[in-house]
C-alpha cells in the first residue's frame, strides 16, 4: 500500500473545503442560477478515493497522541467526501431542482424556495393551505425521487466501506451514541408534553384564532412568523442591531475585513440568512436578505454567531480543529446568539422593547416547538438510517414520530426532503444542550448582560479561539458546566414558562 503523504493530503483538502464552500456561496447567494457542486470534486479526483481512505485510516491506526486526534477529524472528512464525490451528481440535481421549481398557487407561480415565506406572511388560512398543497406537490412529484436515489446511494456506499448501515457509520464518524442521544430527546418529548400542549392551547387562540383540536401543519409558518411584532422587529433595524450588538460585545463589524456582508437583494437569493466560512478565519461570507420580522432577526443572530466563531478561530489553528471537528460546538454558539432575544435586557437595550412579557411568552413556546420538532427527528432518522433496502412505510414512521411530538398532522410527503445528511440533526440537538449549559453559565458568573460584560465575552471570545478542537462535551467538562445533556434546556424553558 501507498503510504499517503497527510501533509500534502491536508494542502488539498483546505483548498477544496474553500472551493465547495465558495460554491454554496455562489449558488445561495443568487451569483449564479446552478450549483455544480460536481465541478469543484472534479478538480480533487485524488481526495476522496477508496484508497485514500484506507491509506489515511492505515496511518491513524500508527500515529499517537495529538497526530492521531486530527486524524480522525480528517478521516471524517475524507469518508464524508467519498460518499459525496458518488452522489455530487444527485446532490446538484437536488438544488438545481429545487432552485428552478414553482409553485403555482391562484394563477401566481412562487418560487418553491419562496413558499414558505409567502406561506408565513399569508392571512388568508384557506390560501395557506393551498400554498402548503401546492409545495407538497413539488415534494412529491420532483423531488422525492432524488431524494429517494441519493438515500439509496448514500447507504449503499456505507455498507461498501464496512459498516452495518449509515447510522453505524456515523456513530463512528461523529463519536456520538445516536442511541443515547434518541433516548434523551425521547425522554425530552415525554417530560415537556404536558408543558407544550398547555402552551399551545393558550398561545393559538391568541394569536392565530383556532384552538390546539384545529391546528394544520399549513398554519405553522404563519404562527412561528408573528407579524405582529414586525413594529419593534423591523428591516430598517435589523442589521444596525447586529452592528450594535457585536459592538457590545468588544467586536467592531466594520472592521472585520475577513468578514463580508453581503446584504444585496438578488432574485435568485436565499430568503434565509446563512453563512460561508471559504477561508476560516481569513474568507467568512455573511449572507441576508433584510425583510424585517423576529424570525429574521434569530437568523441573522445565528447566522452571526456561525460568523464571529470562524472570525475569531486563528489562522495557525490546525486545518481540521478550524474546518472539521464536533459541529455542535459552532451550532452551540449560534444558537447563543439567536437566543439572545429570549433576554428581555437585550430586548429593552437594543431594541427599546421594555414590554417585552407577551413576546418572551410567544417566543420561548416557538424554541420549545423547535426542540419537540428536532428530538422527534432524531427518533424517526435513527430509524430511517438503519433500513437496508427499501423505504415502504418510512413516511408513515415519520409522519407519525413529528405529529406525536408537534401535536399536529405532519404531512409524510416530507419524509426524505427534511432529514439533513450526514446526522446534522444529532449535532443541532447537542448544540442545543451546549448552548443551554452555556447561557446558564453565562448568566451565572457574568449576570443576565453577559453579552456586554467585558469579561464575559472575554471568556466567550476564548472559548471561540478554539475552533472545534474540542468537543461540546469537552469544553463543558473544562469550564465547570457539567455533562452534555437536556438539563439546562429543561430548566431555561420552564422558567419561561411554568412546570
Amino acid at each position: 500500500m501507498t503510504r499517503i503523504n497527510v501533509e500534502a493530503y491536508r494542502r488539498r483538502a483546505e483548498e477544496f473545503v474553500a472551493a465547495l464552500d465558495y460554491e454554496y456561496y455562489a449558488h445561495y447567494a443568487g451569483l449564479k442560477a446552478d450549483c455544480d457542486f460536481t465541478a469543484v470534486y472534479d478538480r480533487f479526483p485524488e481526495l476522496f478515493t477508496k484508497e485514500a481512505v484506507d491509506e489515511l485510516n492505515a496511518v491513524y491506526e500508527v500515529v499517537q497522541g495529538e497526530e492521531k486526534k486530527r486524524l480522525a477529524f480528517l478521516l471524517e472528512f475524507t469518508i464524508d467526501g467519498f460518499i459525496g464525490e458518488r452522489t455530487k451528481h444527485l446532490t446538484d440535481q437536488i438544488a438545481n431542482r429545487e432552485g428552478r421549481a414553482v409553485v403555482h398557487v391562484d394563477g401566481q407561480d412562487i418560487p418553491f424556495r419562496q413558499a414558505g415565506i409567502v406561506q408565513a406572511n399569508e392571512p388568508d388560512r384557506d390560501r395557506r393551505r393551498r400554498i402548503e398543497r401546492a409545495r407538497l406537490d413539488v415534494v412529491q412529484g420532483q423531488l422525492n425521487e432524488l431524494y429517494d436515489e441519493l438515500w439509496r446511494s448514500e447507504h449503499e456506499l456505507a455498507r461498501q466501506l464496512g459498516f452495518a448501515d449509515y447510522t453505524a457509520l456515523y456513530d463512528m464518524l461523529t463519536r456520538v451514541d445516536l442511541d443515547l442521544l434518541r433516548a434523551q430527546a425521547e425522554a425530552f418529548l415525554q417530560d415537556t408534553e404536558g408543558l407544550y400542549q398547555r402552551s399551545l392551547e393558550k398561545l393559538l387562540p391568541a394569536k392565530l384564532g383556532i384552538k390546539l383540536t384545529d391546528l394544520e401543519y399549513a398554519d405553522l409558518p404563519r404562527l412561528v412568523r408573528a407579524p405582529e411584532y414586525d413594529t419593534i422587529f423591523t428591516a430598517e433595524r435589523m442589521i444596525p442591531t447586529f452592528e450594535a450588538t457585536l459592538a457590545g460585545m468588544g467586536v467592531d463589524l466594520q472592521a472585520q475585513t475577513n468578514v463580508h456582508i453581503d446584504a444585496e437583494p438578488r432574485p435568485l437569493k436565499s430568503p434565509r440568512a446563512f453563512c460561508a466560512p471559504v477561508h476560516i478565519p481569513n474568507e467568512i461570507y455573511l449572507v441576508v436578505m433584510p425583510k424585517g420580522g423576529q424570525d429574521d432577526y434569530i437568523a441573522l443572530l445565528h447566522e452571526g454567531g456561525h460568523t464571529e466563531h470562524f472570525a475569531h478561530t486563528p489562522v495557525d489553528l490546525p486545518f481540521e480543529y478550524r474546518h472539521f471537528g464536533d459541529n455542535a460546538v459552532t451550532e452551540g454558539y449560534a444558537f447563543l446568539m439567536d437566543h439572545l432575544i429570549l433576554n428581555p435586557r437585550w430586548l429593552d437595550v437594543y431594541l427599546g422593547y421594555a414590554n417585552s412579557a407577551d413576546f418572551l411568552k410567544f417566543a420561548n413556546i416557538v424554541q420549545l416547538y423547535y426542540l419537540r420538532r428536532y428530538c422527534g427527528k432524531i427518533v424517526y432518522e435513527v430509524d430511517l438510517h438503519r433500513c437496508t433496502d427499501s423505504l415502504d412505510g418510512m413516511d408513515k414512521l415519520y409522519a407519525d414520530s413529528l405529529s406525536e411530538a408537534l401535536m399536529v398532522d405532519v404531512p409524510p410527503e416530507n419524509y426524505l426532503i427534511d432529514v439533513d445528511q450526514e446526522f446534522y440533526v444529532s449535532s443541532y440537538l447537542r448544540a442545543w444542550m451546549y448552548e443551554g449549559a452555556l447561557r446558564m453559565l453565562l448568566q451565572d458568573r457574568y449576570g443576565m448582560e453577559w453579552w456586554h460584560d467585558e469579561a464575559g465575552c472575554g471568556w466567550l471570545k476564548q472559548l471561540w479561539s478554539k475552533g472545534q478542537e474540542f468537543s461540546a462535551d469537552q469544553i463543558l467538562l473544562k469550564n465547570g458546566g457539567g455533562k452534555l445533556d437536556v438539563d439546562p434546556l429543561r430548566h431555561h424553558i420552564e422558567r419561561a414558562l411554568g412546570r
